[in-house]
C-alpha cells in the first residue's frame, strides 16, 4: 500500500505543471487542440471508481459463495476466517483498478515504455 501513496505522488507531481500549461493556455484564450489532461484526469478518475466497486462487488460474492460451500459441506472452522478476512479482501480488490491506473500514470508521464 506504501507504493500507491509513492505512485500517487508521482502523477500528481507530474500533473501539476501540464494543469498550469491548460489553464494558461485556456486564460490566454488559445486552448490546447486535442484532448486535454484534466478531462483525461476526471475520465481515469471515475473508471476507478467504476472497476473498484465492481471488483469490490464481484469479491464479495466470491466470498458468499466460499462461506456457503464451506458451511453446506460443514467446514464451520473456516467460516469464520473468511468473514474476518473478507473486509480487507474487498478493499484489497478495490484498490487494485486504481494501482494499475497510476502505475501506468507514471509510466506515461515518465516517457517509460513497457511494463513490470
Amino acid at each position: 500500500m506504501v507504493w500507491n501513496f509513492w505512485l500517487a505522488s508521482l502523477v500528481v507531481a507530474n500533473r501539476l505543471p501540464v494543469l498550469a500549461q491548460e489553464a494558461h493556455h485556456m486564460a490566454m484564450g488559445r486552448p490546447r487542440s486535442g484532448r486535454l489532461e484534466s478531462e483525461r484526469m476526471v475520465t481515469e478518475k471515475i473508471l476507478a471508481v467504476q472497476s473498484g466497486a465492481l471488483a469490490a462487488g464481484l469479491e464479495s460474492v466470491i466470498i458468499g459463495i466460499e462461506v456457503a460451500t464451506r458451511t453446506a459441506l460443514g467446514d464451520i472452522h473456516t467460516v469464520g476466517h473468511a468473514i474476518s478476512h473478507a473486509p480487507a479482501r474487498v478493499a484489497l480488490a478495490a484498490a487494485r483498478p486504481t494501482h494499475r491506473a497510476m502505475a501506468a500514470n507514471v509510466r506515461r508521464f515518465s516517457g517509460a515504455r513497457g511494463g513490470r
